[in-house]
């Protein structure tokens, strides 16, 4: 294995619930996106830009992380003709020309800073590494952007599982609860396929051991039961582009993370965050815009379609920085609890959502739970032992998301 590296002096211009619209974001948290954007931007790219402006303004990501970019031009067009077609927040990192076709990052620098970014080299493509640092809270983790073999067979299941052993024993070498996502193409039919099973498989050194927000396992390769997970193709016809045509069958596209993206308080994922923008799961096999999309606009759904033959993902990481608002602003009854408690937040205008995330003295997720009733959540104790725990809230509305951090007890 190769690791090539560039230092932050490239960086200089040149982040399963399926919602209806998105949220602008807090300034402590950063959406995470990842997209394959279908050979950019020899594959009519330029014709392709107006669709690809519009789903990024949707999606609105803070880092943008896109595969089958072909290179520095594609990068500079894509910067100046999407990114900041509107108004120039976006910076770029320099292209890495590694064998067939590269990854991209887009990012907003008032929200993090790209530290470093190095690339592992594998029999195929190579993996990129980015190392981030969020600007508000300066934790960092890393994000890895990774293209896998395609195609079906043994022999293109064989590159797969030799580029997972490449990316599994890099991050072997992480510390014991490092942050760092895998996000991409990985090209993979069904869970139990050899590549999938080494990355998130149980070993004696887990330190590099992946895990699905999603816990989705199963064959997902043209299984309707997995059809609200699918990420590829956005179109049932073959368009002149040359992308893959057939309609949403595949769950080609995902974001990994490590345990401690699950567990911590500090930088951690809400499962109700796991995005796959478009997929409303009424397209198994037919084109996103063919009928009504429950979960875009039609003009969304459109733009979906003939931007790329992949659907973008994305998830929003929390930096835990909680501590801006009163603790008391947060109301629980009755504190201590036995068996269940009733947990309020205050009235905002132009409720959308709320989600209530419990952690233990030890900073692990142990409950988790959402809400449409702006009149707060009835917590049952289930199977919660006895103990202190942090409670956190996010309010989010039409515009803004507001954050809560409280405590309580559960007692005998």
């Amino acid at each position: 294995m190769i690791v090539k590296q560039n230092s932050e002096q490239g960086y200089k211009r040149i982040l399963l619930v399926i919602v209806y619209g998105f949220c602008f974001l807090s300034g402590g948290t950063i959406r995470i996106v990842s997209y394959n954007i279908l050979n950019f931007p020899e594959a009519m790219g330029m014709q392709r830009l107006d669709h690809l402006r519009a789903v990024v303004e949707y999606v609105q990501p803070d880092v943008l992380i896109v595969q089958e970019m072909q290179s520095q031009g594609g990068v500079n067009l894509f910067l100046d003709s999407i990114m900041n077609y509107q108004e120039d927040i976006y910076d770029a990192g320099t292209f890495h020309d590694g064998p067939g076709t590269d990854n991209a990052i887009f990012y907003i620098p008032d929200k993090v800073e790209v530290l470093y970014d190095q690339y592992l080299s594998t029999t195929n493509r190579d993996i990129a590494q980015y190392r981030l640092r969020s600007s508000e809270s300066q934790q960092e983790c890393c994000l890895f952007s990774l293209h896998f073999k395609a195609s079906q067979g043994s022999a293109n299941e064989a590159i797969r599982f030799e580029e997972a052993k490449v990316l599994r024993e890099y991050l072997s070498q992480f510390a014991q609860g490092s942050y760092f996502l895998v996000l991409g193409d990985f090209n993979i039919y069904y869970s139990r396929e050899s590549a999938y099973q080494h990355l998130v498989g149980d070993f004696s050194n887990n330190n590099g051991r992946l895990f699905d927000p999603l816990n989705a396992s199963g064959y997902w390769h043209d299984n309707a039961d997995f059809a609200s997970i699918h990420t590829q193709s956005t179109r049932y016809e073959q368009l002149e582009d040359g992308g893959a045509a057939g309609g949403l069958d595949d769950r080609f596209d995902m974001v990994m993370c490590s345990q401690s993206f699950l567990d911590s308080a500090g930088l951690f994922i809400s499962n109700h965050s796991y995005t796959i923008v478009g997929n409303d799961g009424n397209h198994f096999d037919i084109s996103i815009n063919q009928g009504y999309n429950s979960v875009v606009p039609a003009n969304i759904a459109d733009a979906l379609y003939f931007a790329s033959d992949h659907l973008p993902v994305f998830v929003d990481i929390n930096d835990g920085d909680f501590h801006t608002t009163p603790e008391k602003i947060v109301k629980i009854w009755p504190n201590p609890m036995q068996n269940q408690a009733h947990i309020e937040f205050p009235r905002v205008d132009d409720f959308e959502k709320a989600t209530l995330t419990l952690t233990n003295i030890l900073g692990q997720r142990v409950y988790e739970d959402m809400t449409y009733n702006p009149d707060g959540f009835l917590l049952r104790r289930g199977l919660l032992p006895v103990g202190i725990y942090f409670v956190y809230v996010v309010v989010e509305t039409r515009f803004n998301s507001y954050r809560y951090k409280s405590k309580m007890a559960i007692v005998q």
